[in-house]
């Protein structure tokens, strides 16, 4: 059987994946992975035929059962390399965080019949591009705002964001 924290990984693919299906978008696994874990891009009716127009979004992915979760945000401490991979202005594609905080108890992180397939809890996104260098050594702590679920709403909108980007 897998590590805990390798079907925690797995879980939180699946789980962006299911959003980036919904959403109509496609997803690819950079392999070697050298702190990309997953690149989404649009797809667009181009010239009657769908055609992948370029727009990109690649994601960073972490899942916990150790997060805080408040009313207002998510608050999670991060490795300072990833950290430091995800404040980079350099990049000429949006790198984002997403973190599926799960429950403690690995019972509840899904649950199946045959109406549904649920996994618990939700993902955040945050970008943490243009962010101050941090002294940290180890980790620190970022805060998400609850607002930030990763939905098929959110994606398409980051999506349409970095598409408008490339055209400019």
């Amino acid at each position: 059987m897998m590590t805990r924290e390798h079907r925690q990984e797995a879980l939180c693919r699946a789980y962006v994946q299911a959003v980036a299906a919904q959403a109509g978008v496609t997803s690819s696994n950079p392999v070697p992975d050298y702190g990309i874990d997953l690149s989404l891009r649009l797809v667009s009716p181009v010239e009657g035929r769908r055609r992948d127009v370029g727009a990109q979004v690649d994601l960073q992915l972490k899942s916990t059962t150790r997060a805080i979760v408040s009313d207002t945000h998510v608050i999670y401490d991060l490795d300072v390399d990833t950290y430091n991979d995800l404040r980079d202005t350099d990049r000429p594609t949006l790198l984002i965080l997403v973190l599926f905080v799960m429950p403690v108890d690995e019972v509840f992180w899904l649950s199946q019949t045959s109406e549904h397939l649920c996994l618990r809890h939700c993902a955040y996104w945050v970008s943490l591009r243009g962010s101050p260098p941090s002294t940290a050594t180890s980790s620190l702590r970022i805060t998400i705002p609850r607002t930030n679920v990763f939905s098929v709403e959110a994606l398409t909108d980051l999506l349409k964001q970095a598409r408008e980007r490339k055209q400019s």
